[in-house]
Formats: C-alpha cells, sequence, structure tokens
C-alpha cells in the first residue's frame, strides 16, 4: 500500500476523525480488512504523505506560525505520522510496516533532517523525541535496527519477517547537489537511493539469520524505490536503486531468496 500521498493533512488537524481523509481512509481499511481477510499487518512502502510543494513558510502558517520552520516541519510530521498510524489501528491494523520515501522527506530534494526525525518520532516512537522504539525486538537472533539509519527495521510476524528499508542516503552534509554522471547515480538533489557500508552489513545480518532460522518460512523486504527496470510509473519522479540489479541490495536479496521486494514510485 504504497504511494498514498493524501495523509498529509493529517499534519495539520492531528487524530481528527471528522476529516474527510480520515472518514475515507478508515472505510477503505475496514473494507479491505473484511473482504480480504483479516490483514494482521500492513506493508506500506513510502509516500504515505507529500511534502512537496509546501514551502516552509506555508507550513509554519498552517500550524498558526508560531514556530520556526524548523520546529514547524518536525511537528507537521509528528503530528501526520502518529495519526496515520492510529487510523490504521482504527480500521483494525495492529502492526503499520512503514517505509519511508521521498515525498516524506520534502519531496526528491529533500535533505532537512527535521523530516526524517519527525518520521521517526510519528511512527516509531508515538510522537516523543525519546523513549523505547516499537521495532526493538531482534529477529533471528539479528539486531532489529540498523547503527548509521534511523528508519530501517526487521520485524517478525510468526513465519514471516519483514524488512524495511530506508534507501534514502543524504550525501555529505546535504548542501550539495550529487550526480554521479558516469554511472547514473543521484540527480535528485542531496540524496541518492542507496543501501552500503554498515546498513548494508546490517541488512545481510538479518537475511542470513532469518535464512538459518528453520521456523521462518517467507522473508519479505520493502523500500520505496524499484529496484529493477522498467517500471510503469504515472505522476512519479520514477526514483530507482543506485545500480539497479547489479548493486550489492539486489545481489543479497538474491543470494538469501527473498520472496518478495514490495516497492513504491510507480503509482
Amino acid at each position: 500500500m504504497s504511494d498514498i500521498h493524501g495523509f498529509t493533512q493529517l499534519s495539520f488537524k492531528p487524530f481528527d476523525n471528522s476529516t474527510t481523509i480520515w472518514i475515507e481512509g478508515e472505510r477503505i481499511l475496514k473494507n479491505i480488512k473484511h473482504n480480504y481477510g483479516r490483514g494482521e499487518f500492513v506493508v506500506m512502502p513510502g509516500d504515505s504523505a507529500s511534502y512537496s510543494g509546501l514551502s516552509n513558510a506555508r507550513i509554519a502558517s498552517k500550524l498558526g506560525g508560531n514556530l520556526p520552520h524548523y520546529d514547524a516541519i518536525y511537528q507537521a510530521g509528528v503530528n501526520c505520522h502518529s495519526s496515520t498510524k492510529a487510523l490504521f489501528n482504527s480500521a483494525g491494523f495492529d502492526a503499520l510496516l512503514p517505509t519511508v520515501g521521498d515525498h516524506e522527506l520534502e519531496g526528491n530534494e529533500g535533505s532537512v533532517p527535521a523530516y526524517r526525525q519527525a518520521y521517526v518520532h510519528g511512527f516509531f516512537r508515538d510522537g516523543q523525541k525519546s523513549g523505547p522504539y516499537l521495532f526493538n525486538t531482534p529477529v533471528a537472533g539479528a539486531p532489529a535496527r540498523p547503527v548509521d539509519t534511523i528508519s530501517s527495521f526487521a520485524y517478525r510476524f510468526r513465519n514471516v519477517v519483514i524488512i524495511s528499508v530506508d534507501a534514502y542516503k543524504l550525501v555529505g552534509n546535504g548542501d550539495t547537489n550529487y550526480f554521479d554522471r558516469e554511472q547514473v547515480f543521484g540527480g535528485e538533489g542531496a540524496i541518492t537511493c542507496d543501501v552500503s557500508g554498515d546498513h548494508l552489513a546490517w541488512f545481510e545480518n538479518v537475511l542470513k539469520s532469518a535464512g538459518l532460522d528453520s521456523t521462518i518460512k517467507y522473508i519479505f523486504v520493502e523500500a520505496h524505490v524499484p529496484a529493477i527496470q522498467p517500471v510503469r510509473k504515472v505522476n512519479c519522479s520514477g526514483q530507482f536503486m543506485d545500480g539497479a540489479d547489479k548493486s550489492e541490495f539486489w545481489k543479497l536479496m538474491n543470494q538469501y531468496q527473498v520472496d518478495i521486494y514490495f516497492a513504491g514510485e510507480g503509482e
């Protein structure tokens, strides 16, 4: 369930069950749950909301105009993501498993840290800046979270492991656009779509540990960007993973026989 984009209005009317998005969202989700099985968790590969095109000043204004822009961005994101989780819970889905998309990060050129912090605190910490992180339970003995990114996680539901991957890597300190013309990486502002270093090592550790556990039958992975081409797309940027099917990320999924890769960006 990706590229919804419409939950943004909850940024400015949090937990308001009289809004159109809440009423319609709850109706659709309850219909899905009733007609298509019990559905005890939902995989949501990014872009549940969209801050692309919303200026910092506009966000601050819609929150009353009293907050500095950075604080307004953070508060809007926390409002939106914690309300989105509550909406899914109200429809009977106790476990919402999202992954971050470019539009939760301000759009393709987003590099303001407040957007990612708000995403994490809204979805995974119930709107709190500190305290317990929702997905902390080790999976088949492997850590549920990597050390170098704040929104990737692994989760086990019975005999299924779901790995949510934050594919957005800030290049440098975020003040310069990145584009490797030779390899055709980047071209989306200061961020690029990449899983590498300690993040990739964590990913492989979860895959390997899950594969060695005889009680785990399926492994699902989700990230917002597709990893292979072509992708049918409408009204989206067509972002994809650096290296595509030659990336270490894709090679590891093949090596450890991932059953399904869920991606967005192709609505």
